[in-house]
């Protein structure tokens, strides 16, 4: 693979934000790299893939596509599937249990599949700092982020150094293959331990009634998202600038060092919110995860090459994205009065009647994922491991 080398930056306190590289070629296989490119072999892209979780999160998807996203994903890497499927009146976890077994029948592949509402996971988690995850029903609440927060602490306890996530509704096989290639290369491209890869398609497409995909250079609430969180640092900062490119990106990698020593936010803010957060903790006030550091937390931004082709979903749920998105920043220190006036009327606009509330879960520290991981391993009935 050959991209672009990381060059211009902005620096916020110990955060790092580069500007969108380009990916340039899939397979560099022969070319020399220069000062303004990188290129990674094979051998160096599958080293990088060994050390990485994949995770994919998964509610009601149509398996062809589930099928499609884990296939794509390169051998070395572990797949971890987290599902919020439901179990009734027909079991849809098991049907993507099975799907995943048969995958690795045939390839060997190493896939984990865990359902995100398993009662072991209710055990494991009560006493712990992430307690909070658990709603009124003492199960891990519905949503992205929750899903997520559960793959990362399977990622760390299983020691591996990098964690990357790729939504399920991806009609595109081929686009997951170069989103897995970009997160390896991202990573090789960065200095920090503790660093993120965020993914900017240049086109994103739904297919609609018709069946025809039609491609938009920006997606409807990435759009929003990317304006209010660069006005957010803009007026923080007293200069204008728009170097947030990825707001809302649903493809992103973290090393599993950071991924442990940030929070979460629960449902579709979790994307936003870890740059909000990593903004607020690196720059505003310099605590964790960057208050003891040497060097900065790593922001990669990075343009793929193919587009992010999904279902349609409709207004009522581009109305919601809007307004978790803008929730990340609006409950934020970054956010001055003027600029939570104007996200309330936006909000509006988008169809809601106020900021939604977030649900914001504490960093999960070094020591508790393996604890969490041990106690949910020992207990549960559904929890698959193949290979």
């Amino acid at each position: 693979m050959i991209i672009e080398r990381p060059g211009e930056f902005e620096s916020y306190g110990k955060l790092r934000i580069y500007r969108p590289v380009k990916v340039l070629e899939l397979d560099g296989t022969g070319a020399d790299s220069d000062p303004n490119t990188l290129v990674y072999s094979h051998a160096m892209l599958a080293d990088t893939a060994l050390r990485t979780a994949i995770v994919v999160p998964v509610k009601d998807e149509e398996l062809v596509k589930l099928r499609g996203v884990v296939q794509a994903i390169p051998h070395p890497s572990t797949v971890i599937v987290v599902s919020a499927s439901r179990r009734e009146p027909t079991d849809v976890y098991r049907d993507e249990v099975d799907m995943l077994s048969e995958i690795h029948r045939r390839t060997g592949k190493r896939i984990i599949a865990t359902w995100q509402r398993d009662p072991a996971w209710g055990e494991a988690l009560k006493g712990t700092p992430l307690e909070p995850l658990l709603g009124e029903d003492g199960l891990v609440r519905y949503g992205k982020g929750e899903g997520m927060l559960l793959g990362a602490l399977l990622a760390y306890s299983m020691g591996l150094d990098y964690l990357g996530l790729i939504d399920s509704d991806n009609f595109s096989p081929g686009s997951v293959l170069e989103y897995s290639l970009t997160y390896y290369a991202g990573f090789l491209a960065v200095e920090s331990e503790l660093s993120m890869v965020r993914l900017k398609w240049p086109y994103k497409g739904k297919l609609e009634s018709s069946e025809i995909p039609y491609l938009r250079k920006r997606g409807r609430v990435s759009t929003v998202t990317n304006e209010y969180l660069n006005a957010a640092i803009s007026r923080r900062r007293g200069l204008e600038t728009i170097i947030v490119e990825t707001a809302n990106s649903g493809e992103h990698a973290l090393t599993t060092k950071l991924a442990v020593r940030m929070p979460w936010a629960g449902g579709y803010a979790v994307e936003p919110y870890q740059l909000v957060s990593l903004l607020e903790r690196c720059w505003l006030t310099l605590e964790p995860p960057c208050d003891d550091l040497e060097g900065a937390v790593e922001v990669l931004q990075v343009e793929t090459l193919s587009p992010h082709i999904h279902s349609e979903r409709g207004e009522e749920h581009i109305a919601k994205m809007i307004g978790v998105s803008l929730a990340s920043i609006y409950w934020s220190r970054l956010a001055t009065e003027d600029l939570r006036e104007a996200i309330r009327e936006k909000v509006v606009e988008a169809g809601l009647q106020d900021v939604p509330s977030m649900m914001i879960y504490p960093p999960p520290g070094e020591t508790w994922p393996n604890r969490i991981v041990k106690a949910f391993e020992s207990n549960s009935e559904l929890y698959t491991v193949l290979g």
